[in-house]
């Protein structure tokens, strides 16, 4: 006989099974499921492509700059580069990246160029070198390296080849020369007229900037802040110039131009003397002018000076006296347009002073009695200046303690930068 109740023993075993098996497969799936994960970011990771670190910074040698700053390249390169880092070589693979044989590439860059230094060399050697100006530094690490400092403000009797705050932009001109710097036919520097028209021509024009278009110009200006040269040779000007290989030490001018300004309300007259040509135009208009004397009076044209040349008490340079000029007006803060020219003819020996007197100052006179006046100046002379000056000119006296300062104005622009 069938009976109904014959399963009902075994039903609660069979749902145990039942749900014990599902239990399992959810978790063996679980599991399946982070495994899988594991896998896959154990694998993305081992694949991932390293960070390469650049390895531009050159290492080993002295020289450099001790005690400076790092570089602005430099600080990059470490912040870039971690703690530890590994050299891969992969064999019989070639390259066209070479590193630099020196460290300049590198630390040349944002270091100032008018201070002196010497250098901190850097990599395995560790060494340290000393290096002043462009000459090269020995250290005692291996190897030696440039030093990176540029050396002091380069200066000269004709001016700074470096901006200096305040001071005159100057050009060189060559009358020998046309702009494109072929030989001009007609120019003979034996005959005085040559030059002498030539410069007339300037100041007629009241040293407008197209009087100047015709003449070789030197790519170079120089920054002028005193006039103080003694007797020194000709071919000086077209050196500082760096023309010396292009331009014979003859026939030249050298042009000063900008906008002075006074701290307060003066009245001064320019006292000027050179070999062979000086000259000072305040807003176009002459004020003093001077040169040697077989050309003095053709450069003078219709210029004259108030007081007469033979009274002039004594001159700083021999066989050329001094002239006094007009006297002119600065107010406070006003903005005075200045030229000032000097140049030679023949060639040989150069020099050039240029003073200034105050209406109502009170100065000292020498045993010739020429008063002692103070320098042109657009800066305040520095006591490496007075010195040089001193030894320069044994013979004659300079005031020093009440000297007035015009400093001129950076914007202004002249020669071939009005025509670029």
């Amino acid at each position: 006989m069938y009976d109904d109740n014959s399963s009902s023993p075994s039903e609660p075993a069979k749902k145990q099974r039942r749900f014990g098996w599902g239990a399992f497969s959810i978790s063996l799936l679980v599991h399946g499921i982070f495994i899988l994960l594991a896998i896959f970011y154990f694998y993305k990771w081992i694949d991932a492509p390293k960070e390469e670190v650049p390895d531009f910074l050159p290492g080993g040698g002295g020289g450099g700059n001790k005690g400076a700053a790092p570089s602005k390249v430099q600080t990059k390169a470490r912040a870039m580069a971690p703690a530890t880092s590994r050299r891969i070589t992969v064999a019989g693979a070639t390259s066209n990246f070479v590193l630099p044989d020196s460290s300049t590439e590198v630390m040349d860059v944002g270091m100032p160029s008018a201070n002196v230094s010497s250098g901190e060399g850097g990599g395995s050697g560790g060494g340290k070198g000393g290096g002043i100006g462009t000459g090269m530094g020995t250290g005692t690490g291996p190897g030696s390296g440039p030093g990176v400092g540029k050396g002091f403000v380069d200066t000269s009797p004709f001016g700074s080849k470096q901006q200096v705050a305040g001071a005159l932009p100057g050009r060189f001109y060559d009358f020998k020369q046309t702009r494109q710097g072929k030989p001009v036919k007609d120019y003979d520097t034996a005959n005085r007229d040559h030059y002498t028209e030539r410069v007339n021509d300037i100041q007629n024009s009241d040293f407008r900037p197209t009087a100047f278009k015709k003449y070789f110009e030197a790519p170079d200006p120089l920054y002028l802040s005193q006039i103080a040269s003694s007797l020194t040779d000709a071919d000086a000007a077209p050196k500082y110039f760096n023309v010396a290989d292009k331009v014979k030490p003859s026939g030249w001018l050298i042009h000063y131009h900008g906008n002075v300004v006074s701290d307060r309300d003066i009245t001064i007259r320019f006292l000027g003397v050179g070999d062979d040509y000086i000259s000072v135009f305040v807003k176009g208009r002459p004020r003093m002018i001077n040169g040697w004397p077989d050309i003095r009076e053709a450069v003078m044209g219709r210029w004259k000076p108030d007081e007469p040349v033979e009274s002039s008490g004594g001159t700083p340079l021999t066989g050329c006296p001094l002239v006094t000029g007009d006297w002119v007006k600065f107010k406070k803060g006003e903005k005075v347009e200045l030229d000032i020219a000097i140049g030679e003819r023949p060639g040989g020996k150069v020099g050039f002073v240029l003073m200034v007197e105050e209406k109502g100052g009170t100065y000292r006179t020498m045993s010739n009695g020429a008063k002692i006046l103070p320098l042109f100046t657009t800066e305040p002379i520095s006591e490496k200046t007075k010195t040089r000056v001193v030894k320069e000119f044994p013979n004659w006296e300079f005031e020093w303690n009440n000297v007035p300062v015009f400093p001129a104005d950076r914007d202004e622009k002249m020669g071939a930068d009005l025509f670029k």
